[in-house]
């Protein structure tokens, strides 16, 4: 056995930064979505080669599950950081939702959200079908687990249905994701966020 064969079943390191290379890609496909990126797209924004890319991830969909994976990953280490500091449960959708105004607003709000750009070619991404789904259900068990806190703790007063609560919430942080990227989104995030926050009431 040669050395060749001996390091291909030791398994080599990636020859590139695959963290910077999964955001570039992640940039790439938040702004112009799984079907206007293509193998060339992320070769000339990241410098990595077409060779390596395939090697590394089989494909395009390869590429853009792992990019999902990440995007998701970051976003939601920031929203547990974020959640360190509340006091209750309607802190923390006032947490989340002022987040969202942010990302929506701006260059983040014109680059777009990756989640809603899969969303949007759902039917090409193969295998990040299930992570896509399988977010926004963790989303919305969130937010109904956050109202259902909230009503033991006092801090929602709303005794409605915490799952229809939910999904209206859920429905207005993607809804705003999309909003954003059109460069429309209100300006005036904290009287929208005060006006949102009186579904629990």
């Amino acid at each position: 056995m040669d050395q060749r064969e001996t390091d291909r079943q030791r398994g080599r390191p990636r020859a590139f930064d695959e963290a910077r290379f999964l955001d570039g890609a992640i940039a790439l496909f938040s702004a112009a979505g799984f079907s206007g990126v293509g193998i060339s797209d992320l070769t000339a924004a990241t410098g990595v080669s077409a060779g390596s890319i395939y090697k590394a991830y089989q494909d395009k969909q390869g590429v853009f599950s792992m990019a999902l994976s990440r995007y998701i990953a970051l976003r939601e280490d920031h929203i547990a950081r974020l959640f360190e500091t509340a006091v209750n449960a309607r802190t923390k959708l006032g947490m989340l939702l002022r987040l969202y105004v942010d990302l929506s607003r701006g260059a983040d709000g014109k680059l777009g959200c990756m989640v809603v750009a899969g969303i949007a070619d759902l039917d090409s991404v193969g295998r990040a079908q299930d992570i896509l789904r399988n977010q926004l259900a963790a989303r919305r068990a969130t937010l109904k687990q956050l109202i259902t806190q909230g009503q033991g703790d006092g801090s929602v007063a709303s005794r409605a249905e915490p799952e229809v609560v939910a999904d209206i919430l859920l429905a207005l942080l993607q809804g705003m994701r999309v909003i954003g990227k059109g460069g429309i989104l209100t300006q005036q995030a904290e009287t929208f966020v005060t006006q949102t926050l009186r579904i629990l009431d």
